[in-house]
């Protein structure tokens, strides 16, 4: 009931049009907060299971989500937003509403500090209604995000500029989004190499994300300072060492070169054992 009558408060406030400056608002927006901090702690105790729970968990990440949208930061909004989906039927709410949805996840996904499962977005549900509209270049830029493919993302962005500059969040967090798809292209690139073979070079790392050849030794320390990779580097050698990716939501290509890899250590793993069971005898009598 208070999640309810807090997201009251916050559909008032905008289409009143009031400023969120003014005496009223302020208390509205700090009324809703306490509320949503105290039920958080009540909400983390229940099973999340049955569909009547599923139900609070969906008024309560609402009520999350339409705070944040409205004060910020876009990280803190898609972390909401994410749970909104995960307990909510789209089909119970209105074309207007998912669209609305799917554009603020996608905005908040592009340009939240700290957002990078790119994946997570890519596969929501919600995200399918922005298909043949003006807007699903947003989508082409999380798909491209999500595979770490620089290239393709800035000929997304090139060919949506006019669109992309009427986007205020994309305009003045240009400069972090960028940064964002750049360790991504690295996170990929160590993904995509085998266990034993994710000693990278500096100049690999310089072709893969698409920064001079001085610059990736500042990439891959921040890649290491956000928990993104582990591993050691050799600024000597100009090498780095991963011992470690985040792990994160995959697409259908991704899971299908997994599979592969799967595949390939099964194989190895399977003559091993052969040559284990073939040699044993001879290996114990010498």
């Amino acid at each position: 009931a208070e999640s309810r009558l807090g997201l009251l408060g916050l559909m008032l406030i905008a289409r009143s049009g009031e400023a969120l400056t003014t005496e009223s608002s302020v208390k509205a927006l700090e009324a809703t907060k306490e509320a949503i901090d105290k039920n958080r702690l009540i909400l983390a105790a229940l099973a999340d299971t049955e569909s009547e729970v599923a139900v609070v968990h969906s008024a309560f990440y609402e009520t999350a989500m339409t705070y944040r949208k409205a004060v910020g930061p876009p990280e803190a909004y898609y972390r909401e937003a994410i749970q909104y989906v995960a307990y909510t039927s789209l089909s119970d709410l209105s074309e207007e509403d998912r669209y609305s949805l799917a554009t603020d996840l996608s905005l908040a996904a592009l340009t939240g500090e700290g957002v990078f499962n790119f994946g997570e977005v890519v596969a929501a549900p919600a995200l399918q209604c922005l298909e043949g509209t003006d807007l699903h270049y947003l989508v082409e830029l999380l798909a491209a995000g999500s595979r770490g493919d620089v290239i393709g993302f800035q000929r997304v962005a090139d060919a949506n500029a006019a669109a992309i500059q009427l986007q205020p969040s994309l305009v003045s967090r240009a400069a972090a989004v960028k940064e964002k798809i750049t360790l991504l292209a690295l996170v990929n690139m160590v993904f995509e190499r085998p266990s034993l073979e994710r000693t990278l070079s500096f100049e690999d790392i310089s072709d893969r994300v698409g920064v001079p050849i001085d610059q990736v030794e500042w990439v891959i320390m921040r890649a290491l300072s956000l928990n993104l990779i582990k591993g050691t580097m050799d600024q000597v050698d100009q090498t780095v060492d991963v011992t470690w990716v985040m792990p994160r939501v995959l697409d259908n290509k991704q899971m299908s070169e997994l599979a592969t890899r799967f595949g390939e250590w099964a194989v190895k793993v399977s003559k091993t054992r052969d040559y284990m069971l073939e040699h044993t005898g001879a290996l114990l009598n010498q």
